[in-house]
């Protein structure tokens, strides 16, 4: 995505419900524990989570390849990572606004 720019990124087939909780992590590596940003979701519209990313979340970041996952945490407390580490891409701008 590109640097400073709002996207969202929507969770669906889960049936979510009141008391589970998504998880949306960006780190540098696996094996780091400094996390870039995290977003957590615990309202959720038809069973789905829409996970907003907005131009603060990245504004700081370095133009670079990131790792992130998500992750729900079911209301008994039952925990899965529903996306496993995958590449996430912070690209350049041209207009720092």
């Amino acid at each position: 995505m590109t640097r400073g720019d709002s996207e969202s990124i929507t969770v669906n087939g889960l049936n979510l419900v009141p008391g589970d909780i998504i998880y949306l992590t960006v780190k540098d590596h696996v094996n780091t524990t400094n996390i870039a940003f995290q977003k957590i979701v615990t309202e959720f519209t038809d069973g789905s989570a829409i996970i907003p990313i907005l131009p603060e979340d990245t504004k700081g970041l370095k133009f670079k390849k990131y790792i992130y996952d998500i992750q729900l945490t079911k209301a008994g407390e039952v925990v899965t990572t529903i996306i496993k580490p995958h590449e996430f891409k912070i690209e350049g701008e041209s207009t720092y606004d």
